[in-house]
């Protein structure tokens, strides 16, 4: 099921779950959690706090796109993560980065993904530096090989905001 295709779902089970009335936003708290953003993330990574279980709310995280690891090249079969980071400044000479993983799925999105970013990327393609509205699910604290942790991401959706 492509990204779109997931998030018109979602908002589909949401309305026939309020009774297709007017969805409330009590209903749409029950579904989406506004509140955490990658820094609050840390501390599913530290242990500070536990990881929602499989079937939690949707985050809606905002971030930079600091690298992009294409799991599966092939379209039928597409995935790529995607590291999200972001960060806070302390005073005016430090700054503490927060960083996590998010993996997207699905053929239509092999060519919004590039292996190698292109000199002039079309409207919708996603490479280094692009800042990032999405759309996820908690799924792990997992560890890279260079040690360090970090929260892993389902992708439901994702928007160019830079």
């Amino acid at each position: 099921m492509g990204t779109r295709a997931r998030l018109l779902a979602v908002v589909t089970f949401a309305l026939a779950a309020a009774g297709l009335s007017a969805l409330s936003r009590s209903d749409f708290d029950r579904i989406v959690d506004f509140t955490v953003d990658i820094k609050d993330l840390d501390r599913y990574v530290t242990g500070e706090k536990a990881l929602p279980e499989r079937n939690p709310r949707f985050l809606l995280l905002e971030g930079t796109v600091s690298d992009i690891v294409i799991l599966d090249k092939e379209e039928a079969s597409f995935r790529v993560r995607v590291e999200l980071l972001s960060g806070e400044w302390f005073g005016t000479e430090d700054v503490k980065g927060y960083a996590c993983w998010v993996v997207f799925s699905g053929p239509e999105l092999a060519a919004l993904f590039p292996a190698k970013a292109p000199k002039n990327p079309g409207p919708g393609v996603v490479t280094v530096n692009k800042r990032l509205l999405v759309v996820a699910t908690a799924r792990e604290v997992t560890t890279n090989a260079l040690g360090e942790n970090r929260v892993l991401l389902d992708g439901i959706y994702y928007k160019i905001t830079r």
